[in-house]
């Protein structure tokens, strides 16, 4: 996750993300955006994972947890855990194969598979989209 914001005691916020992340704040401030006009309200919790992993911004479509956010100097990391439906129909889509091959590599949990993003740039933001999809509709 984040060691950007390692301090338990400071809790990000929005003045101190726009001047770490500087012009991805905007491709961050999206995901919460696009939950909301496609699946319907979302919330958002801030958790301390501890000082190596630091703050990470936890999303919530309803009770579901879609996807955590770890802000880092001048990007942001996101990361899903995908059950098994969901990963799936990752395989049979159109996403990336580094995506999917990074998905199927890594570790099978019984909550599912973790995969892992850095968003440096919008080009890095369409393939974001198609997971939250995926997510939220497996």
């Amino acid at each position: 996750m984040s060691t950007l914001f390692n301090d338990k005691l400071v809790q990000p916020t929005d003045e101190m993300l726009a001047a770490a992340l500087g012009e991805t704040k905007i491709l961050f401030d999206s995901i919460v955006r696009f939950i909301d006009v496609e699946f319907g309200e979302s919330h958002i919790e801030w958790k301390y994972y501890g000082a190596k992993l630091g703050w990470s911004l936890k999303v919530f479509n309803n009770k579901r947890n879609v996807v955590f956010i770890a802000p880092e100097n001048g990007y942001f990391r996101v990361a899903f855990v995908f059950g098994g439906k969901a990963y799936q129909e990752i395989m049979r889509s159109s996403l990336p194969d580094s995506i999917k091959q990074q998905l199927s590599a890594s570790k099978a949990y019984a909550e599912g598979r973790g995969l892992r993003l850095d968003i440096k740039n919008k080009s890095d933001i369409e393939p974001l989209w198609q997971l939250i999809r995926i997510k939220l509709s497996t």
